[in-house]
């Protein structure tokens, strides 16, 4: 079986870098003078490698896309996977008890709207509570945390002060949660990705790097429930739909 290349990056490197998307796609990275023939025995030698990964990664992928909201299906939070129970003539669309989550059956048409919102609103509050909290410790106020729907980023600070979270951060373990939250907060003294600024980071949070390491670990979570919250932006958008992105993208600063 071959390996599919969808993908080769050339920039000023040293060396070549293969690496296998969230969603499977096999990416190379090569410096600019680098040979095909080159990077072809380079994807041999670790063809078994890739193609095993590649197919954990789309068989990742698929099951955080597609959810089908079922007695036992599991939803993340926190880092850990919370089983599913459907429930009769329930009132309440969708709650969480006890480590795990129930839905009524009079809502299962509207599921992943329930579930969205959901994860949202602990989103907000959560990480509200622990930007309050090293903001009070280590003195670095800030405006107050936006919640979005982003799906191409963990979070990002805007130049007014705002921390901005992809709601997808909830569902990952709190000690990693608490790093996004410092890498921003660290960004409200220090607007740049210099030494000082990590020192920052390392005074707020000493072990930050076994966290930093580990954010790839986290990369096909992004993904989840993607589709139900909306398609990609493309070129085909309007002119207007540009500039407004444009505009937003003016004021995220820092992205992770």
């Amino acid at each position: 079986m071959s390996v599919k290349v969808d993908q080769i990056i050339r920039t000023e490197r040293k060396s070549t870098e293969i690496q296998v998307s969230v969603e499977g796609h096999i990416i190379v990275r090569a410096p600019l003078e680098e040979s095909i023939e080159r990077i072809e025995e380079i994807i041999e030698s670790k063809k078994f490698w890739l193609l095993r990964t590649q197919q954990i990664a789309k068989a990742k992928y698929l099951n955080d896309l597609h959810k089908k909201y079922e007695d036992g299906e599991k939803f993340l939070y926190l880092g850990i996977e919370r089983k599913l129970k459907t429930i009769d003539n329930d009132p309440v669309p969708l709650s969480y008890r006890d480590g795990t989550f129930y839905l009524s059956k009079n809502y299962l048409k509207f599921a992943n709207k329930f579930f969205i919102d959901w994860y949202k609103d602990r989103a907000r509050d959560y990480i509200s509570e622990v930007a309050d909290r090293f903001s009070s410790l280590y003195k670095v106020p800030y405006k107050k945390v936006i919640i979005k729907d982003s799906f191409s980023q963990w979070a990002s600070c805007s130049g007014d002060g705002n921390l901005n979270f992809s709601w997808r951060v909830v569902l990952v373990p709190p000690e990693v949660i608490a790093y996004l939250v410092v890498h921003e907060l660290a960004h409200m003294d220090i607007r740049n990705h210099s030494s000082d600024y990590w020192l920052k980071v390392e005074q707020m949070m000493p072990d930050y790097l076994r966290y930093e390491n580990s954010l790839k670990d986290y990369d096909h979570i992004l993904s989840i429930l993607k589709n139900d919250t909306g398609p990609f932006l493309t070129d085909s958008r309007d002119s207007k739909k540009k500039e407004d992105v444009s505009r937003q993208n003016k004021q995220l600063e820092f992205e992770i």
